[in-house]
């Protein structure tokens, strides 16, 4: 169980991780009973478990929880029919959670491969273009106030939202009113920059982005997904025209004028006919891990109502 930073983490230890060794930010629990460590793991997602880490844990520096605090820690315990039903429920969702997340991965990966195969064996016959020739550029704002008149829902998007968006899409974030002028429609490609390679997302609802982010609306809609796949093979190239030691920060013009090789208007249409089912999986999937979200967050609410009754 993780005691520093993300207090309450926990996974299960199997044959493949027998004899790693810990560090110093996480605890290790044993019980005699594996079916109680199978239950800890759930009830350490629990709200009245995630309450209890938040009073007792202690902040100098980071979010930190002393082994004393653990060891008096309370744990409601159900019969065992019970733990081995709700923990049966539990981890069918949570394996039904990584399934889809594999597909949503593999399903990108495809595309990817697709593109990379179109480019290695046909991209020397394409003509030379650049990001400004064939898309419209706009570069992140410093987070503005609320209009003072109406305004359009959209989500704000920072660098770290596009940076850990895997698989590369923007679904949701913190919704907040904006200038209908400074809102990006679904279907922009966002990307963001760090050292190692800069990242590429593609929104699928209404984004506003903040500094640090550039929005990228290519000239035709069934485009996106060529200038998606194109902007994730170039992770390396546009880290190096982004800004400071942290490469944090790639400007509207150094983008627009980096060069890339596009392929004519049939070539574009017959690779978005092949990737877009592709990415239409990987989307159903990840809506689908919504659902399950829902879903184990209401077994866990459950769970601490009959918990409160027990403690």
């Amino acid at each position: 169980m993780v005691l520093i930073r993300r207090v309450g983490d926990a996974a299960l230890i199997d044959q493949w991780h027998s004899g790693w060794v810990t560090t110093r930010s996480v605890g290790i629990l044993r019980a005699r009973n594996h079916d109680i460590t199978r239950w800890l793991k759930i009830w350490f997602q629990t709200p009245i478990a995630r309450a209890w880490f938040d009073r007792h844990v202690s902040a100098h520096v980071e979010p930190t929880l002393s082994i004393d605090r653990l060891r008096a820690m309370e744990v409601a315990v159900p019969p065992p029919e019970r733990i081995e039903t709700i923990t049966r429920l539990v981890e069918l969702v949570q394996d039904k959670r990584d399934l889809n997340q594999r597909i949503a991965a593999d399903a990108v990966t495809l595309a990817d491969a697709h593109h990379a195969m179109l480019a290695r064996r046909h991209g020397h016959s394409w003509t030379s273009s650049t990001f400004g020739a064939v898309a419209s550029v706009m570069t992140g704002r410093p987070s503005q106030p609320p209009p003072v008149m109406g305004g359009v829902a959209t989500f704000r998007i920072a660098p770290a939202d596009v940076l850990a968006a895997d698989p590369p899409y923007i679904q949701g974030g913190r919704e907040t009113p904006a200038e209908p002028g400074d809102v990006c429609e679904p279907g922009t490609v966002l990307v963001a920059s760090r050292p190692e390679g800069a990242r590429t997302a593609l929104t699928w609802v209404p984004t506003t982005p903040k500094r640090g982010v550039l929005a990228v609306r290519p000239s035709a809609p069934s485009d996106r997904w060529w200038l998606l796949h194109e902007l994730r093979s170039q992770s390396a190239d546009l880290a190096k025209i982004a800004q400071g030691r942290q490469a944090r920060e790639i400007s509207r013009r150094a983008f627009s004028q980096l060069e890339l090789p596009w392929p004519n208007s049939e070539v574009r249409r017959r690779f978005q006919e092949a990737v877009e089912p592709l990415h239409d999986r990987a989307r159903l999937a990840l809506e689908e891990n919504w659902l399950l979200k829902d879903l184990l967050d209401r077994v866990l609410r459950d769970v601490s109502l009959i918990a409160a009754r027990i403690i």
